[in-house]
């Protein structure tokens, strides 16, 4: 759909184009960059979903309302790479609805003692049933929660809700002590 996009701009407006390229460029990089390491800082995530919110604002228009909020003493923390991308694509993807055409999402960190929460709001579709959303469907949903159980064990939490049938509410809770190692299991031989 990106490279659709940049292709008709090309012709209507290059300077747009140009602009939307070089975020397409800016994401790729750092996307590449994030899938060679084990964490990053909070605010290269938050600043890789800059870039592909962007992208998705050329395509969806004003029909596309965004709110990133990290809070400074926040940036620095590590977090497992592309964490957050799976939950905001979602939020895209199944937002738009007959009813409601536009695409609220709100994705924020916040530090509560020794935990990072971080959170994916949307106003989309919603279900009436998550838990059966997640185990006939939800592949980026089930993704994320099998990632984070897989790096973090016990010591993580992963939620979603989707009140009253509107919107999805994503929440995972991260310990802060260290960067995540993954959690496999030894077995000694007799």
């Amino acid at each position: 759909n990106t490279l659709a996009n940049l292709r008709v701009l090309i012709g209507t407006d290059p300077q747009r184009a140009q602009a939307m390229l070089d975020r397409l460029i800016a994401f790729l990089r750092s996307t590449l960059d994030a899938s060679r390491t084990a964490t990053l800082p909070l605010a290269s995530e938050f600043d890789r979903l800059a870039d592909y919110l962007a992208l998705m604002a050329v395509r969806m228009g004003p029909r596309l309302q965004v709110a990133l909020d990290l809070p400074d003493e926040l940036r620095q923390l590590p977090m497992p790479p592309l964490l957050l991308q799976p939950l905001v694509e979602n939020s895209i993807k199944h937002g738009p609805d007959l009813t409601n055409d536009s695409v609220h999402i709100v994705v924020k960190a916040s530090k509560d003692g020794d935990r990072l929460w971080l959170e994916v709001v949307d106003n989309g579709k919603g279900c009436s049933d998550v838990i059966h959303a997640m185990a006939n469907g939800g592949i980026g949903l089930r993704n994320v929660r099998d990632r984070v159980q897989l790096l973090y064990g016990e010591r993580s939490s992963f939620t979603i809700s989707s009140p009253e049938a509107r919107g999805f509410h994503v929440r995972i809770g991260l310990p802060l002590e260290r960067s995540p190692e993954p959690e496999l299991e030894t077995h000694r031989r007799p």
